[in-house]
């Protein structure tokens, strides 16, 4: 990219960015989320922070060398997860049964979300926000793992707050190194 597009493109994410407060008020819905999630209150995320249309999707990606231009991973390839609202009401649901075995006893797992970025988009009520991620989970007595990546979502306006309406969750590692992927990004 020449010095010229890269100058257009800041100006534009900087004409596009949101303002100081609504910022932290995302922040903010992004530490409750984290809080949510990491309390087990998977029922209270659903209902509070997370719209009826979601889409919220873990791609496979390949590590490709540079000359490999082949285009990255559409909703319709092959994905950890996939889900709409009721797949996601589902995968809520079995944790509340005691029934999901990797589950049991339940792991403690940690957030930190960092890197926020939040721009305005063409809808007045949605905004397009970019997020790093760590998450921590400890299991049994000696497992853990560690998983980093990013996350861009768009999120809505709903009453007070915000509500999930699309995640599209980009891990870092090719090769996880983990029993099982049985959490919520």
């Amino acid at each position: 990219m020449s010095s010229a597009q890269t100058q257009t493109t800041e100006q534009a994410s900087k004409a596009n960015g949101v303002e100081l407060a609504i910022h932290h008020a995302i922040e903010r819905h992004y530490f409750k989320e984290a809080r949510l999630l990491q309390n087990e209150d998977y029922q209270g995320w659903l209902t509070a922070l997370v719209a009826s249309d979601i889409h919220y999707w873990m791609p496979i990606f390949e590590q490709r060398l540079r000359r490999d231009k082949r285009p990255a991973p559409t909703p319709d390839d092959a994905a950890i997860y996939n889900d709409d609202y009721d797949m996601l009401k589902m995968r809520v649901g079995r944790l509340g049964t005691g029934q999901v075995w990797m589950e049991d006893p339940p792991s403690r797992i940690r957030y930190f979300i960092s890197n926020v970025e939040a721009y305005h988009t063409e809808r007045e009520n949605e905004f397009q926000v970019y997020s790093n991620f760590a998450i921590h989970r400890h299991r049994r007595q000696d497992e853990s793992s560690v998983h980093i990546g990013g996350r861009e979502d768009i999120l809505r306006v709903a009453g007070d707050g915000y509500q999930l309406a699309r995640r599209k969750i980009i891990l870092d590692a090719r090769v996880v190194h983990d029993k099982n992927l049985y959490f919520f990004a």
